[in-house]
């Protein structure tokens, strides 16, 4: 896809998909530039560093999105950074959609924060904090528009 094609499709998109990938797991998020919303779209378990094709399939399925938006943790870890690499390759190869880059650097700690002061365990904060995390990071997308 020629690079103009591809910044006219990001121009006109107006649902998103976001994606927190990790090691283990990874949430997903989904908002609308109409709305500049994000809400939790559900997590995937990755196993040694290999995703649920499947499931990443799935949620693209379900939510149709115009763009998908990949956070990037700026981490020098090769295989964080080998998962994130696969991850964009299969969206790309299989569903054709434009895929944009935010940094990430602190969602993680900010999902925490967030679910630190709610009442739930342990097990379903770990739960949804990738979820939050891909929350925050379209968030963060939305507001990079807003701020140029």
């Amino acid at each position: 896809m020629a690079k103009k094609d591809l910044k006219e499709r990001i121009n006109k998109a107006e649902t998103f998909l976001a994606f927190d990938i990790g090691l283990k797991r990874t949430g997903a998020a989904c908002g609308s530039l109409f709305t500049k919303t994000a809400t939790p779209a559900g997590a995937l378990v990755v196993n040694n560093g290999r995703h649920d094709w499947a499931g990443v399939d799935a949620l693209i399925d379900e939510w149709k999105p115009d763009a998908i938006i990949v956070g990037d943790p700026q981490s020098s870890d090769p295989h964080l950074n080998k998962a994130i690499n696969r991850f964009k390759s299969h969206v790309q190869l299989w569903h054709k959609l434009p895929i944009i880059d935010v940094d990430e650097r602190l969602t993680s700690s900010a999902a925490n924060e967030s679910l630190s002061q709610r009442d739930l365990s342990q097990q379903r904060k770990t739960e949804l904090r990738d979820q939050v995390a891909a929350t925050l990071i379209l968030e963060t997308y939305f507001n990079s528009l807003t701020a140029s």
